[in-house]
């Protein structure tokens, strides 16, 4: 089933979120948050990400996101965190953002590097979309 959290949820709030309600288990169909697609006009920032999917969470800061909303090939890899400057309240992520063309080979090849499993669906895309993929991507997976 997948999971869905808001970029303040990930990034500020951790212990909270915004996206659950229990009410999604109570059926057998998976719930996804709407979304639009990015139209590439330029590159995107995490600020333009409302809704992420998470592909992996672990405690210590670790994480492997997908941009939801808007929905592009965009990815956000977090790898623990900051330490705790004086005043400073809460802690900061370490993140890396992969973008555009391949963005989804350099996050597998990243995950493996942090030890990170990550599943591989094939999923089907629209000729005019397939200038985001390369025809090593899902080979080298």
């Amino acid at each position: 089933m997948p999971f869905f959290k808001s970029t303040l949820n990930i990034l500020k709030e951790p212990d909270r979120d915004e996206i659950f309600d229990w009410r999604f288990l109570e059926t057998s169909t998976p719930y996804l948050p709407p979304n639009k697609e990015w139209d590439y006009n330029r590159e995107m920032q995490i600020e333009d990400v409302d809704i992420w999917e998470v592909l992996y969470e672990a405690s210590g800061g670790l994480g492997v996101y997908a941009a939801w909303s808007p929905y592009a090939e965009f990815y956000m890899v977090t790898t623990g965190w900051r330490p705790i400057k004086q005043g400073q309240r809460i802690n900061d992520r370490i993140i890396e953002t992969y973008y555009g063309p391949n963005a989804q080979l350099q996050v597998f090849d990243r995950a493996k590097q942090l030890g990170i499993h990550l599943n591989i669906q094939k999923v089907w895309k629209e000729n005019e979309e397939m200038w985001l993929y390369n025809k090593h991507t899902t080979s080298e997976l």
